[in-house]
């Protein structure tokens, strides 16, 4: 291997001490508490219904527009789209939203499923 490629020791401090102020930056938005979550789901440009989550809650919610179907599952602070007669399924497939910020969408049905947080949100880090 040729000398003028490899890393020096210097460089692998540099590449560490990198590596652990990210980590370091990083660590307080992972573990942060994202406050009371709410859930909106509006069907065009109607709010069908506003959630506010918590533990032990749980509801089934079913939406048609048409000849599309789609039922939409409330867990706790989970929500899904769970079946969806829609062709692509992509609402389906977008799994559970759990976060703040998050949404799922169906368009054939129209219908969107946004998560809301209520706490206090970090948009950027200024230093």
């Amino acid at each position: 291997m040729d000398n003028k490629f490899r890393l020096k020791l210097g460089d692998w401090v540099i590449c560490i001490a990198v590596l652990l102020l990210a980590g370091a930056i990083a660590l307080p938005f992972l573990f942060a508490p994202s406050g009371a979550l709410t859930c909106e789901i509006k069907q065009g440009d109607t709010v069908i219904r506003t959630i506010r989550l918590a533990e032990g809650y749980r509801d089934t919610i079913t939406l048609t527009n048409g000849k599309w179907t789609n039922v939409i599952e409330v867990d706790g602070k989970n929500v899904w789209f769970s079946k969806s007669n829609c062709p692509d399924q992509i609402c389906v497939h977008a799994g559970h939203l759990t976060r703040a910020g998050q949404m799922a969408v169906c368009l054939p049905t129209r219908v969107v499923v946004r998560m809301v947080g209520t706490g206090a949100q970090v948009d950027a880090v200024a230093v």
